[in-house]
C-alpha cells in the first residue's frame, strides 16, 4: 500500500467499511465524505460520524448535498450542518451547479462537487477565489487526471479526492508529481 505522509491523507465514506481503529488518523489529514455521490445514506452517515466522535484532527464533515443542485442542496444545510457541529465536527460545503458566492454559507470548507461542465466553469474557479480570499479550506473531489488536477491546482485547491487514487493509490497517487512537474513546465499566457 502507498505510504501515508504529509501529503496523503484519508477521505473516510460511509459505507466503506474504514473503522477508526484500523486507520493511522493524523490530524489534520483526515475528512469525512457524505457519500452523496452514490446515493446518500442518513442511516449510514450517522453511523460513520458516530463512529469518528471524539477523534482529534478531521479536517470538515461534507454536509449532504444534491449532485448538480444547489437549491436543494441548500435546503439540506440548516439541518445536517447543525448536526454535524454538535458532533464537534466543521462542516463543509458542498458547491453545486448554480451557486454563486454571495450564496455560500457561514463554513470552514468548501468542497467542489456538482456536474463535469460546472468542476470545469469559470464559477468553480470564482468560488474557489472566494473562498481563498476569506480563508476558507478548499477540496475538490472526483479529480481522476491531469486535467482535473490542473484545474483544481490552479484554483487554489488545498486538497483532492478521487476514486483512482483510493482504489489503486500505488499506481495514481506517483502521477501527482509527474503532473506537477509537466504542469510547471508548461508556459502560460498571463491575462
Amino acid at each position: 500500500m502507498y505510504p501515508r505522509d504529509a501529503l496523503v491523507g484519508h477521505l473516510i465514506v460511509p459505507k466503506q467499511w474504514n473503522r477508526p481503529e484500523t486507520l493511522t488518523l493524523i490530524p489534520e489529514q483526515w475528512a469525512m465524505d457524505n457519500g452523496a455521490f452514490s446515493g446518500f445514506d442518513p442511516g449510514a452517515f450517522m453511523r460513520m460520524l458516530e463512529a469518528y466522535y471524539g477523534r482529534p484532527g478531521c479536517l470538515f464533515v461534507t454536509a449532504p448535498d444534491v449532485i448538480a443542485d444547489a437549491a436543494a442542496t441548500w435546503a439540506l444545510w440548516p439541518f445536517w450542518s447543525r448536526v454535524i457541529c454538535s458532533l464537534g465536527f466543521s462542516p463543509a460545503w458542498v458547491a453545486q451547479d448554480g451557486l454563486t458566492p454571495a450564496q455560500v454559507p457561514e463554513t470552514a470548507c468548501i468542497f467542489i462537487g456538482g456536474s463535469t461542465k460546472f468542476k470545469e466553469s469559470a464559477q468553480a474557479r470564482s468560488l474557489c477565489a472566494y473562498a481563498k480570499a476569506r480563508g476558507i479550506w478548499v477540496h475538490w473531489g472526483r479529480v481522476n487526471g491531469k486535467r482535473r488536477y490542473e484545474l483544481a491546482l490552479k484554483s487554489g485547491a488545498d486538497s483532492i479526492d478521487g476514486t483512482g487514487f483510493s482504489m489503486f493509490p500505488n499506481t495514481n497517487i506517483p502521477k501527482i508529481q509527474q503532473w506537477d512537474d509537466a504542469i510547471k513546465c508548461q508556459p502560460e499566457l498571463l491575462l
